[in-house]
């Protein structure tokens, strides 16, 4: 049997899928070949069976290099599941389970093995490993070590050395997501010069995407969350202070909605953590430290109450809504002080000028996505290099077309304002001034040729494009100690405007609508489902909701509401026929064979 045949036969009988899909076949090829590779495969596209099969195939023990403890102890479990000798090092273990663990290394027990950067290479660690065979290095999450990337961890750095100490054992470097300047620099730092390259389409058809404009904050997320009620959902705010207010007001609302965020006692972290992957409907409210740990396959929804850091931390975080193929929905909340924000954080760090620029930019992409007019998911495969990406159909966008209204003259206005005003008042001000309305103005206000130059439009209106106006970078916000001052931006683009060398394009929908709604393209896997079947479905996840209680793991390790729900379409009636299920490998039928027969014969008509 060849390397290959063996690759299929461990993907049918250990993980329980027939096929490879997408890249998932070449990438392995070319591991079990013998040959470096980097991967860039979108999240829910099984890159880690790129890995994962490849270490069950060639001789000796596979180190995965992976950057959050959630994140392997998640791995490591589902990998128990399917019979696969799998564990982890890393600073949550007791020195019993330490030197058990390395026990079973050093015997060739183990099959893979979890580390984090700063673990493999440390000095307790890195010298007792080059004794070892390997059969590969993964280095998981690889755009943690490029500086253009949205999550730089300097620790990443390091693992360039990985191609000298371990010389002839194949690397594969994976990521969700990487542009084509943060793929140039992982092959730089982890020295993958010669190394195929496999980017896969960056398009989740499942996954539904939203914005809109910040109205009434935490009131507007709270009506998101209960419109998807019975739903697993994740809440990104900003600030740790923001996930515990959300998470009040969502629970005094009667939600199941929990906070997660580095502040939090490491215990109470894992609590809530456990109780996430185990619930059906949990909805958590976090901040990005509740990322990449996070492998839960029936998240419905992901709200960003506060917006992302870039397109690149935006798809990653969206991307983890419908990781099991069901739809699923990504909304973002976004306003003009979120963007000052921003752009004063980057201001404030100590970064190289070329990559400040570079983060300035990303921002800046993210916010024209946000306020587009175009297919949402289409741009976001256009920025990953996908020229000929097709509209989804099931965006905001796509469901409610907007037409692009010149706005030109407008804009004049505003801007000529803001210049007369010289930089000293707030938006609220300008836009008193533009309708005349300023409380007891100053003669010299008064006096000025914009002051109610603008009576024509609503303050509402005014407002929204003062927003664009900062999006674009015509206007800037000055902190000022939390009372911003609105001034004029990029003078040569302010004098374009001026000329209508530059056209101002605003958004406006063809509906009579103020926003447009989220489609609602969500629902359940078993919505799907004959009521006959349902009843199957749901008796099935009560066994399994039991069964991951008595071993203390998440549901979805020991199936996923995918898997459950063939079965209830499937009605096997034999051990065979649950093995033909996808999702069902062999040790998985050895495990929970009997049981689900059981279930689906007590439930018979």
């Amino acid at each position: 049997m060849t390397g290959f045949d063996q690759a299929r036969d461990i993907l049918r009988r250990v993980f329980g899928h027939t096929e490879f899909r997408g890249l998932q076949a070449e990438v392995i090829g070319e591991i079990l070949a013998g040959r470096d590779a980097l991967a860039v495969l979108p999240t829910g596209g099984g890159k880690s069976l790129c890995y994962q099969v490849p270490a069950l195939v060639r001789p000796g023990l596979a180190l995965v290099v992976s950057p959050l403890i959630a994140l392997m102890s998640d791995q490591v479990e589902a990998l128990k599941q399917s019979g696969v000798a799998a564990a982890r090092l890393d600073s949550n273990l007791s020195p019993v389970e330490r030197r058990r663990t390395w026990e079973r290394i050093e015997a060739e027990e183990l099959d893979l093995l979890y580390l984090a950067p700063e673990g493999l290479m440390s000095e307790a660690v890195l010298p007792r490993l080059l004794n070892l065979r390997l059969a590969l290095i993964a280095i998981d999450e690889a755009h943690c070590v490029s500086q253009w990337g949205h999550d730089f961890r300097p620790d990443y750095r390091a693992l360039g050395r990985l191609a000298e100490l371990f010389p002839g054992v194949p690397r594969l470097a994976a990521t969700a997501t990487a542009d084509a300047p943060t793929r140039e620099d992982i092959r730089a730092q982890l020295r993958l010069g010669g190394a195929r390259e496999f980017v896969a389409s960056f398009a989740r058809p499942e996954l539904a995407l939203a914005a809109e404009r910040k109205r009434r904050g935490p009131e507007r997320v709270l009506e998101l969350v209960k419109e998807r009620a019975g739903r697993s959902g994740i809440v990104y705010a900003g600030t740790r202070e923001g996930t515990e207010d959300l998470a009040s007001r969502l629970a005094a609302a009667g939600v199941a909605a929990k906070a997660y965020h580095a502040g939090l006692e490491p215990g109470l972290r894992a609590e809530r953590l456990a109780w996430f992957l185990a619930e059906d409907a949990a909805v958590m409210t976090a901040t990005i430290a509740f990322g990449m740990g996070i492998d839960k396959p029936d998240v419905r929804f992901v709200i960003h109450a506060d917006p992302p850091a870039s397109i690149e931390a935006y798809w990653q975080e969206v991307g983890r809504a419908g990781r099991d193929g069901s739809p699923a929905e990504g909304v973002t909340l976004y306003g003009a002080s979120d963007l000052s924000w921003a752009l004063r954080r980057i201001g404030g760090r100590e970064l190289p000028d070329e990559v400040r620029q570079v983060q300035t930019r990303k921002v800046r992409q993210l916010y024209a996505m946000l306020e587009g007019t175009g297919c949402r998911a289409a741009a976001v495969r256009r920025y990953f290099g996908e020229e000929a990406a097709e509209p989804c159909g099931i965006c905001d966008l796509c469901l409610t077309p907007v037409e692009g209204v010149d706005s030109t003259e407008a804009a004049q206005k505003a801007l000529s304002a803001v210049h007369r005003l010289a930089g000293r008042v707030g938006r609220g001000r300008v836009v008193d001034h533009l309708l005349g309305k300023t409380r007891d103005p100053l003669s010299a206000e008064a006096a000025l040729s914009t002051f109610g130059i603008g009576r024509e439009l609503a303050a509402g209106a005014w407002r929204e494009l003062i927003d664009q106006l900062l999006f674009e970078g015509l206007l800037v916000e000055d902190p000022n100690d939390g009372r911003p001052l609105i001034g004029l931006g990029d003078a040569a683009q302010v004098r374009a405007v001026y000329r209508a060398e530059r056209r101002i394009v605003t958004r406006r929908a063809l509906t009579r609508a103020d926003e447009p709604r989220p489609g609602r393209a969500t629902r359940k896997a078993a919505e799907a489902l004959t009521p006959e079947e349902t009843q199957l479905f749901e008796a099935l996840r009560a066994w399994r909701r039991a069964e991951a209680v008595r071993q203390a793991v998440p549901p979805y390790v020991i199936f996923p509401d995918r898997t459950l729900a063939e079965l209830a379409r499937a009605r096997p009636a034999n051990a065979q026929a649950v093995l033909a299920v996808n999702g069902v490998g062999q040790a998985k039928l050895e495990r929970y064979g009997a049981a689900v027969l059981e279930v689906l014969q007590t439930q018979a008509p």
